[in-house]
């Protein structure tokens, strides 16, 4: 079984001042490191990416939290830096122990106070890709059906959720799903949410969690091939 890695840098270094106590717990709660980048600034990169964290609150409970929430947090701090910070950037790549065809690739994250942006090579190549076989390169292009990255949803015995991967998350528009389990039977008090059906005022407990978007580590497009010969 292929070992799927992802490495990333953040820009630009952040000033110390900026990082409260709580910030560089919460970021080095993923993986982010925090070096020293000269006397006044932080410098974050990540050597082993996890794409959650357990994080436990002032009163003592430990709480996951995903990817949307470090890139919030990341836009908080910008939000208050009143105009010294203006931008985040995180750059990273996807590798392979083995030439899979699948295994590499890279994506970026631009974060700004409004908005947060994402890019992945795979989309870029996928639009080269159908330019060259199309011959068309016109204005439109951008149009043009894509390369689309595969969703796959991973259930262990008993129908409960393992994960929610992709070979190619960098190129979908979302980075994470909501996910509804009506069977509560074995479900924990905190994890149950009301969700009203549409039509009228019925309300229905559920199993609710949002579930970040993961590389994949199988090859999903092997799997989409034996189920669609």
């Amino acid at each position: 079984m292929p070992n799927y890695d992802s490495q990333a840098t953040y820009q630009p270094s952040i000033p110390k001042h900026l990082l409260l106590d709580d910030d560089i717990k919460f970021i080095e709660a993923f993986g982010v490191s925090i070096e020293s980048d000269g006397d006044d600034k932080f410098y974050l990169f990540e050597e082993n990416w996890c794409s959650d964290a357990q994080i436990v609150d002032s009163e003592g409970n430990e709480i996951e939290h995903g990817e949307e929430q470090l890139l919030g947090r990341f836009q908080e701090i910008i939000r208050r830096s009143n105009g010294e910070l203006s931008w985040i950037s995180r750059e990273t790549s996807y590798t392979c122990s083995k030439m899979a065809p699948d295994g590499f690739g890279g994506s970026a994250v631009f974060i700004t106070v409004d908005d947060i942006q994402y890019f992945g090579t795979s989309s870029w190549l996928g639009q080269r890709i159908s330019e060259a076989e199309t011959g068309d390169i016109g204005p439109h292009t951008d149009n043009l059906p894509l390369a689309k990255p595969i969703l796959g949803i991973v259930f262990s015995k008993g129908g409960l959720l393992q994960a929610v991967i992709s070979n190619d998350p960098g190129q979908l528009p979302i980075d994470s799903i909501v996910f509804i389990d009506y069977d509560t039977e074995y479900a924990d008090k905190e994890d149950l949410v009301d969700v009203p059906q549409g039509g009228d005022d019925t309300i229905v407990s559920a199993r609710g969690s949002i579930c970040i978007i993961e590389k994949s580590g199988i090859d999903l497009a092997n799997v989409i091939a034996q189920i669609y010969p």
